[in-house]
């Protein structure tokens, strides 16, 4: 009946209420039953549903990550822009994306895509590959993979890939060892504190 439990997940890993609600409008984001799983959707070219991240929402235990059944891992989550755009970022995780259109002040001005992970062995990610085939009109690809050994890895790999085609920047997270969403969680708890620290009025 309502999208509360995966709102105040979000919240609490830094994604703001804009992003929130912008990519629920896009229908690329609701709460499953009767779980309460984070669910995050990749659709093809017509609007249909072909892939879908889960996250766990509950906060104790081992966290819960997983791809529904059947998901087709081409048709990666994709935050699209509200105008014509020429760049794509590229995140290893759909809430990596989310977390860094909240760092942009929440911002829909350029395509932000999840890969659904990455690969040290060098090949063209498929969700990359297929985004690209769909839009012509791309000519900037920013990665923003993680700041570890397997996304500075992969990065590497893509830049190979696409250099000759595509104007690529690799802009990782400032955090060493972490992503965006470190990022957003960091800039969360800073702004919590500077507010508890401020005086009252």
């Amino acid at each position: 009946p309502n999208n509360d439990r995966i709102v105040q997940y979000l919240l609490g890993r830094g994604v703001s209420i804009p992003v929130i609600s912008y990519c629920m409008e896009q229908g690329i984001l609701y709460e499953s039953t009767p779980y309460h799983n984070c669910v995050l959707v990749g659709k093809d070219e017509n609007g249909q549903p072909k892939y879908a991240a889960l996250r766990g929402t509950y906060q104790y235990g081992r966290p819960f990550k997983a791809e529904a059944s059947g998901s087709d891992k081409r048709y990666g989550f994709c935050i699209p822009p509200t105008a014509e755009s020429d760049t794509v970022a590229v995140f290893e995780a759909a809430i990596d994306a989310m977390a860094e259109m909240t760092l942009c002040g929440d911002a829909a001005d350029k395509y932000r895509l999840s890969l659904g992970g990455v690969s040290s062995s060098g090949k063209e990610p498929l969700a990359l590959q297929e985004f690209l085939r769909q839009h012509p009109e791309i000519t900037t690809i920013e990665l923003r993979l993680d700041n570890d050994a397997k996304g500075r890895m992969a990065s590497v790999g893509i830049r190979k890939i696409y250099a000759d085609r595509y104007t690529v920047h690799d802009l990782p997270p400032d955090i060493e060892n972490g992503d965006y969403a470190d990022m957003a969680k960091n800039n969360l708890m800073a702004r919590t504190a500077a507010h508890r620290a401020a005086p009252c009025r």
